[in-house]
């Protein structure tokens, strides 16, 4: 997540917004008219550039994966696994460039196959609205494109991109696709928003691996406590709404799966504390699962179990 590892210096953020009416519109422009082996080179090097300048987004990448592969930061597998990381995930970008601004019998080469896609129907039949909680893992972004090609209703909880020009872009190929988006910020309205939409019985793409404002929830995550946003499960147990682990993962030949798990079981009597820890312990199994099976496609690019953000807030 950008933000927490943003600089706080306000002559940096602003170059660095500026810069991004530069860089964006080219990377833009590529991806849609370059074939994509050809961007993934051009990306790999010029990743490669920014990364030897901001070295602290390597030592944070390399910190993660060695907890969850066991290794010191500096061993062979896990710099290795970085490498594999940061590649991944700016090829993910391409790739909803790609998937997004071409027609669907183009694009829809990118899906190797969706697993489980009749549990979004069954919870539907409900008629309490679906939950997809899904997380930074492989390309998030396509799913929400995909759902939205098959005429179903699907709404995404996002944290707008502190560049303008990529949140500008990622919005209107939202729009093209009939994606709605509903914005997280400080205020009540987010929340309103994503109840509305499960109370008419969309379907609702959440994020369940970031605590964006610090108020999450510590559970072990690879055997350390590690915090996760509360919102998500709340909203669950507060609507009755079928929550449905989701993730699309990349395959061989440079394409996707989507993966819909069974129902999440929700508990909702009780202790409401106890039963939210509960619930977000489910959860967070389940993605652990995902994550050691593909750790190079779990994006994080700050400390996740030392968030320096959170050490600034509480301090």
């Amino acid at each position: 997540m950008q933000e927490k590892m943003a600089s706080r210096n306000p002559l940096v953020r602003g170059f660095a917004a500026a810069a991004s009416y530069v860089w964006f519109p080219i990377a833009f422009f590529l991806a849609r008219t370059l074939p994509r082996r050809l961007m993934y080179s051009l990306q790999r090097w010029t990743i490669g550039q920014y990364m030897r300048w901001r070295p602290k987004y390597t030592a944070a990448v390399r910190g993660n994966l060695a907890v969850i592969l066991g290794e010191p930061a500096d061993s062979a597998a896990v710099r290795r696994k970085a490498s594999d990381l940061i590649d991944a995930h700016f090829a993910a970008w391409v790739d909803f460039l790609h998937f997004a601004t071409r027609p669907p019998a183009d694009s829809g080469a990118l899906v190797e196959g969706v697993v489980g896609f009749e549990r979004i129907l069954e919870g539907r039949a409900r008629e309490k609205g679906v939950l997809l909680l899904t997380a930074h893992l492989g390309n998030w972004e396509v799913g929400g494109l995909m759902l939205a090609e098959v005429k179903q209703p699907i709404h995404v909880v996002l944290v707008p991109d502190i560049h303008p020009p990529v949140e500008k872009a990622r919005q209107r190929l939202h729009e093209r696709a009939g994606v709605r988006e509903i914005r997280i910020d400080r205020s009540f309205v987010p929340s309103l928003s994503v109840m509305r939409a499960l109370e008419s019985n969309g379907i609702v793409a959440m994020q369940g691996d970031r605590d964006f404002n610090n108020t999450g929830m510590p559970v072990p995550f690879f055997g350390k406590d590690a915090y996760f946003p509360r919102g998500p499960l709340r909203v669950a147990m507060a609507t009755g709404a079928a929550v449905l682990p989701a993730f699309i993962v990349r395959v061989a030949g440079n394409r996707y799966r989507a993966i819909i798990e069974e129902p999440l079981p929700i508990d909702r009597d009780g202790d409401r504390d106890l039963a939210l820890r509960r619930n977000i312990e489910r959860y967070v199994a389940i993605l652990e699962r995902y994550v050691r099976a593909s750790p190079e496609q779990w994006y994080c690019f700050y400390p996740f179990w030392d968030d320096p953000s959170r050490r600034l807030s509480q301090g």
